[in-house]
């Protein structure tokens, strides 16, 4: 019985995915205890809604998380927790109710998927507070090494031979912004170039946000250090310093850098960013965490890796009715 199992969960894993990374589930944890029933909840892809976006059921229970462009207030783009499955025909409000009153919302303009980490506003005990959730992404492959391995290409001139490498960078998921900036909160930034000092570019998927570093932000000179900026106005790979030419060091949040610290911002460190009026310029930990870029290799199928966090039982389970549904549906 276990080897049929683990070959329908196998069977199952392939079929949902045909691409080597894409995300058909998630798992969810870091509710309050007012909604501790959503913790460990599995939420599978089901499809995508009118605006492209993708929208997930959990299963075993009527709980959807699907990207709303105004679920009915107040006309923000937001992701969303709710008992109410999104309407795959509606421009907007796609529950229907005319309310955002949903489990829970997170503000953002990332059509793509899911925040994997950051602050939701999340309904505990009739109140809406400020909530910290992560969603462990679940794939055809579910697991992957993050070490990006150099690509060597080598050829040959008349003066002997040449050989030119080029470094294939991890992209990088950003986390822990305060709530004035929290739709910035899981975009994912691909290297996209590196600029005149060898640092890298990065752009977020789909959107023009950036991460670079720029020796001299207002290129006045009066800069004593470098910094990381994560900024919305796309830096010139060729210029030495003011990377984005507005005379200014005007951007979302800045890190100072380290000299010799090029080749890529910390995975976690206190950032400066710019929260509000109210609350202006603070100290905030953010977070980059790798994901696989270029021909990554998975360590781990799906059943492995779901046993290691959930349990065997608990993810064959799970693939199973995945399966089903396929099959089936």
């Amino acid at each position: 019985m276990a080897k049929f199992l683990v070959a329908v969960a196998a069977t199952a894993a392939s079929m949902v995915s045909a691409s080597l990374g894409d995300p058909w589930m998630y798992t969810l944890t870091g509710a309050c205890d007012a909604q501790n029933d959503v913790n460990g909840m599995t939420f599978v892809k089901q499809g995508n809604t009118l605006s492209g976006a993708p929208y997930y059921k959990a299963l075993r229970a009527e709980k959807y998380m699907y990207y709303d462009p105004d679920c009915g207030e107040d006309g923000e783009a937001r992701w969303v927790i709710d008992v109410n499955r999104p309407s795959v025909n509606k421009t907007s409000d796609l529950d229907g109710d005319g309310l955002c009153d949903d489990i829970g919302l997170m503000t953002s303009q990332y059509t793509f998927h899911p925040p994997t980490a950051g602050e939701w506003s999340m309904l505990c005990d009739g109140i809406y507070h400020p909530q910290f959730l992560t969603l462990l992404e679940g794939t055809s492959t579910m697991t992957v090494t993050t070490t990006a391995t150099p690509t060597t290409t080598t050829s040959t001139s008349r003066n002997g031979t040449t050989t030119t490498t080029k470094s294939t960078k991890a992209s990088l998921i950003l986390g822990g912004t305060c709530a004035y900036k929290r739709a910035l909160n899981g975009m994912i930034f691909d290297f996209v170039g590196a600029a005149a000092d060898g640092s890298p570019i990065y752009k977020a998927r789909g959107l023009d946000e950036y991460i670079y570093r720029d020796a001299d932000c207002d290129g006045a000179g009066n800069v004593t250090a470098a910094r990381w900026v994560f900024d919305n106005s796309k830096p010139s790979s060729t210029a030495t310093k003011d990377l984005d030419g507005d005379g200014n060091c005007t951007y979302h949040a800045s890190l100072d850098s380290a000299p010799g610290g090029t080749s890529r911002p910390p995975a976690s460190a206190e950032w400066s960013m710019y929260c509000g009026e109210a609350s202006g310029w603070m100290s905030v930990g953010l977070t980059l965490q790798e994901v696989p870029a270029g021909d990554a290799k998975a360590t781990h199928d799906l059943v492995i890796n779901s046993a290691r966090r959930n349990g065997i039982v608990a993810t064959v389970a799970a693939v199973s009715l995945v399966t089903a549904q396929v099959l089936f549906a």
